[in-house]
């Protein structure tokens, strides 16, 4: 290691602090012009327009409503420059069941804007799941995008057919209730947790015939090998069908009677022998409640297995 004087560390040293000052000034000065860049940069970026969005009144991005709530939104426009288009689209439902409509388009090439401000204003009724987006767009392109939400405390599906277990597998057996999904057995094993209940109907079993049962349980039907899932679903006897609210569909359920024990399933694990026009409640794995309205079994006339549908309505807590 090369060694220095006590003379050659204070030239060392000396020197080290005068080459210091010489690009002091130099890097604080760099320093400082970059940072007047960046300030300069950020004052020249100009943000689109302002968008400020309403639901019956008040400024939220989401409300939860009951079914048939009459929704009236409202968009307030303004732009630092003139406007040059406005779109309002509506897509109602919920999960794969969506639908998505134009609402109103404005341009300001048709004619139909003139300034810096609009306002958009518009009714829906909410039967089911309303998401209503706007964009405005000014004069220099830029874009800003805002969505309102109305969701239902509760959703509902209606004209669901299940079908008994077929051998084969080819029918539609299963539900799971979130999206008022039907699955076939080869569905259950990709997502168990996801399924909660399937139906069968045996004829030659007067206490059974046409049931609903906890996919839990499923196994014990002697249809599908199914085991090792713990999705409990409960199921009681309700006085009535209500699509109103969230509270009304539980009241139901705590209000329900129990259904008897069948092929070994335990009382609440299965609804039994159902007829057209009886209302199930239930409660699933995740604590949710819901009613199942019977609207049709079709028995075949009992001739064939493996044949019969059950036609149900459905409404569920979100």
């Amino acid at each position: 290691m090369m060694q220095y004087s006590t003379k050659m560390k204070k030239k060392l040293f000396n020197f080290n602090i005068k080459k210091m000052k010489k690009y002091l000034f130099t890097y604080i000065l760099g320093v400082l012009l970059l940072g007047l860049g960046t300030v300069s940069c950020t004052k020249e970026e100009i943000a689109g327009p302002t968008v400020k969005g309403f639901l019956n009144g008040t400024e939220v991005k989401e409300l939860k409503v009951t079914l048939g709530t009459t929704i009236n939104f409202k968009y307030d426009i303004q732009s630092s420059s003139k406007l040059s288009k406005v779109e309002v689209f509506v897509r109602k439902g919920i999960g794969l069941s969506t639908d998505s409509q134009l609402f109103l388009r404005k341009s300001a090439a048709a004619g139909e804007l003139d300034g810096n401000t609009y306002t958009v204003q518009g009714s829906l009724v909410a039967t089911t799941d309303l998401m209503i987006s706007v964009g405005a767009v000014d004069s220099e392109g830029r874009i800003t995008l805002l969505q309102l939400n109305a969701i239902l405390e509760v959703s509902e599906f209606d004209d669901l057919i299940m079908m008994d277990a077929m051998e084969n597998g080819t029918s539609k057996t299963f539900c799971s209730t979130p999206y008022g999904l039907l699955l076939f057995a080869a569905n259950t094993a990709a997502d168990p947790a996801a399924i909660d209940f399937g139906f069968i109907y045996m004829e030659s079993d007067a206490t059974v015939k046409a049931s609903l049962v906890s996919f839990s349980d499923f196994g014990k039907t002697a249809t599908y090998p199914i085991v090792g899932t713990n999705n409990v679903m409960q199921f009681k006897r309700a006085l009535s069908y209500t699509n109103a609210d969230a509270a009304g569909v539980q009241q139901l359920f705590a209000s329900g009677t129990d259904f008897p024990s069948v092929l070994g399933i335990a009382a609440g694990r299965v609804a039994p022998n159902l007829k057209d026009g009886d209302v199930i409640a239930f409660k699933t794995q995740k604590g949710k409640y819901g009613l199942i309205l019977v609207k049709l079994i079709d028995r075949k006339s009992e001739a064939s297995s493996n044949q019969q549908t059950i036609k149900i309505k459905m409404v569920v807590q979100k």
